[in-house]
């Protein structure tokens, strides 16, 4: 049994009769911190366990809903370590957000689309459990970055028409989609500069379980978010993000989806994060991190 607590926050008188000498540091009672929860299963397919992993502002204030940002894991569509980000993405969550890590099945078990599946799945468990998990179903973002973010890019092309998806169940409302250095059109990855073979025995072939990308253009174009946008698709708020050294996906893959977006007139704003790499240090300094907490408080409902 847990002992009743005798004393509230602003009930517990404070001690004052320090003694001489010591040094006093004011406290901030609005400072948020940051608490990684136990992971949850969200659902099994294939024998593996799908897991979100939450990151929650740690306040003064007991029981609030705060707003999430659901970020989808890149891994080159492989298995994906859930940690790789969190402490990039810290400063959302102290600002506020709830950071939901979302794990989806990789290229060796599930070829494209399972991993969008998986994404509005995750999202889904979150809207279901919205109470328990303090989430404020008014204030959703969804995030992704290289892999992940084709997976946050496609759920933003087909967030509400009913495709790529494995029920006709509601999805929630989404404030803003973020796209940081993700994949946009398969059917050119191998078009541009890059460190890595796209052409062959790669990511972009793999999870199209296919041999060449020059082989199956048409299958590698309707992979990807640049053959979902048209005038009639999703317009919720856009921002893309890429580094111009970019040595993995090519910084070029997110000129294309940018000037889709323009061309069918789409709320978007593209950053280009100069001298940048894939994701890295360069990538998550402060004016990165800064624009994305711009973008989402823009975007959230106070």
């Amino acid at each position: 049994m847990v002992p009743e607590m005798k004393y509230s926050y602003e009930t517990m008188p404070k001690v004052i009769n320090y003694p001489k000498g010591t040094k006093v540091i004011k406290g901030d009672k609005d400072n948020i911190r940051a608490f990684i929860s136990d992971d949850i299963i969200y659902c099994k397919r294939d024998g593996i366990e799908l897991r979100l992993r939450m990151v929650y502002p740690m306040s003064l204030e007991e029981h609030k809903k705060y707003p999430l940002f659901f970020h989808v894991q890149g891994s080159a569509w492989m298995k994906q370590n859930l940690n790789d980000h969190i402490l990039d993405l810290k400063d959302i969550v102290t600002n506020g957000y709830i950071l939901a890590i979302v794990e989806y099945r990789f290229s060796d078990v599930t070829l494209f689309p399972g991993q969008i599946l998986d994404a509005k799945c995750a999202m889904r468990y979150i809207q279901n459990h919205s109470d328990e998990l303090q989430v404020d179903l008014e204030n959703v973002f969804v995030s992704g970055d290289s892999s992940g973010g084709h997976t946050s890019t496609m759920c933003w092309a087909t967030w509400k028409n009913g495709m790529l998806d494995y029920t006709n169940e509601p999805l929630c409302s989404v404030k803003g989609f973020i796209d940081l250095y993700g994949v946009s059109n398969l059917a050119s990855m191998h078009h541009y500069e890059s460190a890595f073979e796209h052409e062959t025995n790669s990511p972009a072939t793999a999870i199209l379980g296919i041999d060449h990308l020059s082989n199956h253009l048409e299958k590698a174009l309707t992979a990807s978010p640049i053959y979902f946008i048209n005038d009639e698709s999703n317009d919720d708020p856009l921002l893309i993000m890429h580094g111009n050294k970019d040595r993995v996906v090519p910084f070029e893959q997110s000129i294309e989806l940018f000037e889709k977006c323009v061309e069918h007139k789409k709320k978007v704003e593209f950053y280009c994060v100069d001298d940048a790499d894939h994701g890295g240090s360069v990538f998550y300094c402060k004016e990165t991190l800064k624009q994305i907490i711009e973008f989402l408080k823009k975007y959230t409902i106070l």
